[in-house]
């Protein structure tokens, strides 16, 4: 899959501003990256329900202003988009997602648990936000 693996693992806007924006800056420098979805991560992708740490709800509308004047977006499904359009894989860990009883979304590749521990056991660097 790639030597640099990415777990998105909360449902906030910090970690996919983190997971996604290093991805994609890090895919255009040519590292062989990837982002995978799961747990909490992966639930509000699929509900669509993200939020900030309790300890960021207070910046909330600052990290969202300052972003769009740094060119990125704060919107969760704007910066898999953006990622996905920098080359990076984007990907669902399926025992997750059958663990929610949910399918895997749009634009993300399903992973199984065989492969991804696989993966973990192959990759350079696991990362996880």
């Amino acid at each position: 899959m790639a030597e640099t693996i990415i777990l998105c693992k909360e449902g906030t806007i910090s970690s996919y501003l983190d997971s996604l924006v290093v991805a994609a800056n890090r895919k255009k420098a040519g590292e062989d990256i990837a982002v995978v979805f799961m747990d909490e991560g992966l639930a509000a992708l699929v509900d669509g329900k993200f939020r900030f740490p309790a300890g960021l709800e207070s910046y909330a509308e600052e990290i969202k202003k300052n972003a769009a004047r740094m060119g990125v977006p704060s919107d969760p499904f704007e910066l898999i988009k953006m990622a996905s359009g920098a080359g990076v894989p984007l990907y669902a860990n399926f025992a997750w997602a059958k663990l929610l009883g949910v399918e895997v979304p749009e634009g993300l590749q399903k992973m199984e648990l065989k492969e991804f521990l696989a993966e973990l056991g192959k990759a350079k660097q696991v990362i996880s936000f």
